[in-house]
């Protein structure tokens, strides 16, 4: 059932009207993205002394919070955002002792003991404090990008999630072209990962990816989870992200910002060069600024920031068969646009409550996704995405040891596909001739694909809150909370013109009538007939308690248990005998195998051990863990479901050309050929991740750390859809429910294992400048096909086969990053990034069991065999070929994506009048000019090209700005 526009916005203006009244009645600020401060007050004799009162304060915001010590002498300051503070302890008869300059990171617990003398001895005593880049009680495996890091290194984006590449653990293998995310660990899936901003989901319900970007002015710092998150973290296979967004301070400061690109900054890669086209007339503007202050100094602060990104990159199409195909190819402009807006308020309401409340907008437009190549620019998709988020928080200090956090947010995500080139329209259920006259069917030639045949268009509504507690009891402190996310979705599915299959490469021309007619080696053709809206909801729920016990005052103890619970992504809320949904019940092709009463997963329970020991006053630390955790299941896996005749789905093998339905209607057509369904296994479960880690760290001077850990992860469950009505007798025999054709069953079956050393070197900034090294030894390998957001056994008669590396393995990745303040206000930073091939698989060209499906390997072959065993591949390959009278591929035509880059930043700033600059800066990415090609292999052995990539990143692509600060 749809909701009216009405009702949507009355229940938007409803939930908007709680999240206030509980702010105001609890309070904000994400659990996830404070620090903490902590410790005990002893005498000089080494007596612990309660009733000492502590005093912390922003030295930025003038944010004040006042605790006194207990019996036992402890003090826990918690709930404090990120920034510079001083820390005061004061007791009548001692000296007053002050701490200056201390520096609170995201997510940052500090252990900071206090001595006092008494008075007389020592009247008062003031020392600059050193935050410690060896975290004595954190268990995982985690790191932190600074604002330094994000203001002086080169970031190509201007998303600094970018620079999450730092650590190691993390990659952009999964990461599609729109979307500016991060694969972490284990995780290394599109969705694998959880994102949060101020401690609130910044994921979308489809896919599992970002749903929302935000301003590099908004971001002060984040937190990369690489493993072994603590409880209060859910939701997430492999790690999470954990931005903090900026606030005012009592200082009015601001930007004005222009970033630029010009072709004359480029140099073509090889393709381009081979292409033999002129240099692209590519340009791109970045502009923006950013304000933010004081409105009531020490107590409320507002910072705003907006961005335009608006630039016309080039997609040059090169098939390695221009005698076929030269009619699409050449260089196409694909522009695109990104406007963003922030906004952020802070109060401090008194020193025991704050809050804060915060808006980001989001337009964006994208021409095609994935042009290029052996994909001709009239392929993929176009995608337009409106995104809007507000969020409140409120943090009270109920007592000197209790704190509670509540926060929520409301969110909308307007998803609009379209063909390149085409504008999308406002309207999610239009079905004018505007929208549905664009769309062709798909041609699919070994060597090339071209056509658009889908522009679905969907909304999604999210609607969030959680409670976070914690108590300070002795050597114990204890947190727990729960929360809820209603994330729906409204979309509205639309009828699918075809694609065609042809299994040998030919002369092309889509512009050709003629030639079109003409095609030949037709052997699969697929269509869905008839649209039709489509809600599909879903909820999430989670609990957890967590208890981090100071066993002794150099070993803590993390213990905690999280419980995760998503409803209705299962279907479990269907009935089979709605007609509505299931239109079929009652006759011969009622949905076969379904039981809604069993659906759902009811037992994540996720326990989390960790064990950190400071064997050297805070320089040495040796840490361990274990925990259980799950992925949220992804919508786009089980919606097909709700489409079983709704929306008829047609493949049918070895079709008459260009007819496939002999003279039938599409409608008449449909009426009498076996349907292809979709179900979900009834005992369908959520991605099970189990991760363990030890590590150790080692302070080798007072700005210099070393981290070593061994990551061990087991993921599984991971859905699967499988053929379960295959083919008795390869492709021509019957099928055991034969009046239905595929029945794709999602099941759990998809298992993944993850195995890494993890070596990092920071230097934090100190006299003038920065470092990091980080170096990554994996191997990921299992029988889960796809990195992506779907994934199925490729042969449902031999599920063996899908066996193999994990799609986005790279066994060795090394990146370094440095920056140095040089004199006359000169900035020098660098980044260099190297990694090994990934593998790929190789396809046969045709469908060899039968199912409908052109993904069959080439037979003696599994998956993911290119760049790990070529040798096997290519003999397997070369005796398919010729078997079909085709030439053998040569050793040398296989490529790798071997990664090496190395990005530079220079800027130089002119001190003007007061706290005003000019800085001017240049950056410069790929400097060596290394041709580093994608993972788009041509995988097709039908193909001559196959084993080649027709695809590489910017060979050097250089970049000017201005800027004005004050």
């Amino acid at each position: 059932m749809f909701l009216s526009g009405s009702r949507v916005r009355t229940r938007n203006v409803a939930f908007a009207g709680l999240l206030c009244i509980l702010a105001a009645l609890a309070a904000p600020a994400a659990a996830q993205t404070n620090a903490v401060i902590g410790g005990v007050v002893n005498d000089a004799q080494g007596g612990v002394l309660p009733g000492v009162t502590l005093t912390v304060r922003n030295a930025e915001t003038g944010f004040t919070r006042t605790v006194v010590t207990e019996a036992d002498g402890r003090y826990r300051l918690a709930g404090l955002p990120p920034g510079r503070y001083d820390l005061r302890a004061e007791l009548q008869g001692f000296g007053t002792v002050a701490v200056m300059d201390l520096t609170l990171t995201i997510g940052l617990e500090v252990v900071r003991d206090v001595t006092m003398q008494v008075q007389g001895v020592q009247e008062s005593v003031s020392v600059t404090a050193a935050t410690p880049l060896v975290e004595t009680t954190r268990t995982g495996v985690s790191g932190v990008v600074t604002q330094e890091q994000i203001e002086m290194l080169p970031l190509e984006s201007r998303q600094p999630i970018g620079l999450a590449l730092l650590l190691p653990g993390t990659s952009q293998d999964a990461v599609r072209p729109r979307k500016f995310n991060v694969n972490i660990g284990a995780g290394a899936f599109t969705m694998g990962s959880a994102l949060l901003v101020d401690g609130m989901w910044n994921k979308e319900g489809n896919t599992g990816e970002p749903r929302q970007d935000f301003p590099q002015s908004a971001i002060r710092e984040f937190r990369v989870y690489v493993s072994q998150a603590p409880a209060e973290f859910g939701w997430t296979a492999g790690g999470a992200v954990s931005f903090a967004t900026k606030s005012g301070t009592n200082l009015f400061t601001g930007e004005v910002f222009e970033y630029f690109r010009d072709k004359s900054l480029n140099t073509l890669n090889k393709f381009e060069e081979a292409a033999g086209v002129a240099k692209p007339n590519f340009r791109r503007h970045q502009f923006g600024g950013a304000l933010g202050g004081p409105i009531v100094r020490d107590r409320l602060h507002f910072f705003a920031t907006s961005e335009r990104t608006d630039t016309t990159p080039y997609a040059t199409v090169t098939t390695g068969r221009p005698d076929l195909y030269r009619a699409v190819e050449g260089t196409f402009a694909i522009p695109e646009y990104s406007n963003m807006v922030f906004t952020r308020g802070d109060l401090q309401i008194n020193e025991d409550q704050t809050t804060f409340a915060r808006y980001a907008w989001q337009d964006s437009d994208f021409t095609c996704e994935g042009c290029g190549g052996n994909q001709a620019f009239f392929s993929g998709n176009g995608i337009q995405q409106k995104r809007y988020s507000f969020a409140s928080g409120h943090t009270w200090v109920l007592s000197s040891r209790i704190l509670n956090e509540v926060r929520g947010q409301v969110t909308n995500y307007h998803f609009r596909q379209h063909p390149p080139g085409v504008r999308a329209l406002e309207d999610k259920f239009d079905n004018s001739p505007a929208r549905t006259t664009p769309l062709t069917q798909v041609y699919t030639f070994p060597s090339l694909t071209w056509g658009t045949n889908t522009n679905y268009y969907t909304t999604q509504y999210a609607r969030e809150i959680r409670d976070d507690l914690s108590i300070a009891a002795g050597a114990h402190t204890w947190k727990m909370g729960g929360g809820f996310l209603h994330l729906t979705i409204m979309g509205d599915l639309r009828e699918n013109p075809g694609t065609w299959t042809f299994t040998n490469d030919q002369l092309f021309d889509p512009n050709n009538p003629a030639n079109l007619r003409s095609l030949t080696g037709a052997r699969l053709f697929t269509a869905a007939l008839g649209g039709f809206p489509r809600y599909v909801p879903n909820q999430m729920w989670n609990a957890y308690i967590q208890d981090e016990w100071r066993v002794r005052p150099n070993i803590t103890l993390s213990l905690g248990v999280r419980y995760d619970l998503q409803y209705k992504a299962f279907n479990e809320e269907l009935n089979l005998n709605d007609k509505t949904i299931f239109p079929t019940t009652g006759t011969p092709t009622q949905i076969p195998y379904v039981d809604f009463s069993k659906r759902g997963d009811k037992n994540n329970i996720g326990p989390r051990l960790g064990l950190a020991w400071d064997l050297n006053g805070g320089r040495s630390v040796v840490r361990a863990g274990y925990g259980i955790y799950y992925n949220p299941m992804n919508l786009l896996v089980t919606t097909n479901e709700r489409t079983n005749f709704r929306q008829a789905s047609i493949t049918i093998a070895n079709p008459s050309y260009p007819d496939p339905y002999m003279g039938l209607s599409p409608e008449r057509f449909v009426s009498t050929a076996p349907q292809n369904i979709s179900i979900l296994a009834n005992d369908l479960e959520n991605v099970e991740s189990q991760a363990s880690t030890v590590g150790f760290s080692q302070e080798l001077a007072a700005n210099l750390a070393i981290h070593a850990d061994v990551v061990y992860n087991k993921m599984t469950k991971v859905p699967q859809a499988v053929d379960i009505n295959p083919r008795a007798n390869g492709a021509t025999g019957l099928r055991p429910l034969n009046q239905f054709a595929r029945i794709e069953e999602t099941r759990s079956n998809g298992e993944m294992d993850y195995k890494a050393l993890m070596l990092r070197l920071e230097r934090r900034l100190d006299n003038r400048y920065l470092y990091a090294v980080s170096y990554t030894l994996a191997k990921s390998d299992g029988n889960v096909p796809s990195g992506g957001i779907n994934s199925r056994i490729t042969q449902s008669e031999a599920p063996e086969l899908d066996e193999g590396p994990a799609v986005n393995d790279r066994r060795h990745a090394l990146g370094v990053s440095g920056a140095v303040m040089l004199p006359y206000g000169v900035s020098l930073g660098g980044a260099w990034s190297v990694r090994s091939t990934m593998p790929f698989s190789a396809t046969a060209g045709v469908d060899l069991n039968g199912d409908g499906v052109v993904t069959d390997y080439v037979p003696g072959t599994t998956r993911n065999i290119g760049n790990r065993n070529d040798a096997r591949m290519l003999e397997a390959v070369n005796a398919w070929r010729a078997s079909r009278g085709m030439a053998a591929i040569p050793a040398s035509q296989i490529n790798k994506n071997d990664y090496n880059s190395v990005d530079l930043k220079l800027s130089k700033a002119f001190a003007l009048a007061g706290s005003r600059k000019l800085e001017l800066i240049a950056q410069a990415f790929n400097v060596l000019g290394r041709d580093n090609l994608q993972a788009a292999w041509v995988g097709n052995a039908l193909s001559n090209q196959f084993g080649r990539i027709r695809q590489a990143l910017n060979r050097q692509q250089g970049e000017v700005a201005i800027r004005f600060a004050w």
